[in-house]
């Protein structure tokens, strides 16, 4: 029989994982306060930014509709894309073989060279309409 005044172990336990949240809480609070995190955009990411950041966006990205692009990729329409890419993007995202522009070496977050490494070439066609790309992609 319980006395009045006693505590439960599931009392105790729930004070203990609040005390343990409000802990966090606050370490956070006061990292973010003092002036310790890296905000600078030269600074390197925050711990977990990045984790956090992409599953945000895989997140997000899965409960979108995947539609299949309305554009047939024939000749014409792929001759008529690298013109537009080359006249409205490559100055910021490269060239095959061309180094990076002057504009896209003074961006931050850096913008991804899509012809070094893999670039979107893995990414769905669907993903790539109008979506806004990350540091973190």
């Amino acid at each position: 029989m319980k006395r009045t005044g006693e505590t439960t172990h599931a009392q105790r336990l729930n004070a203990g994982i609040l005390l343990a949240v409000l802990l966090i809480a606050g370490g956070v609070y006061f990292y973010l306060a003092s002036g310790r995190a890296p905000v600078a955009t030269l600074a390197p990411p925050m711990p977990f930014e990045s984790k956090l950041a992409k599953l945000g966006l895989h997140a997000y990205l899965d409960k979108l509709a995947h539609p299949e692009p309305k554009v047939p990729a024939n000749e014409e329409n792929l001759l008529h894309g690298a013109k537009v890419y080359k006249e409205n993007c490559a100055v910021c995202h490269g060239l095959p073989g061309a180094e990076k522009s002057a504009i896209a070496k003074g961006m931050y977050p850096a913008p991804p060279q899509l012809f070094h490494g893999v670039g979107v070439t893995d990414d769905e066609a669907w993903s790539l309409i109008g979506r806004r790309r990350t540091a973190f992609d």
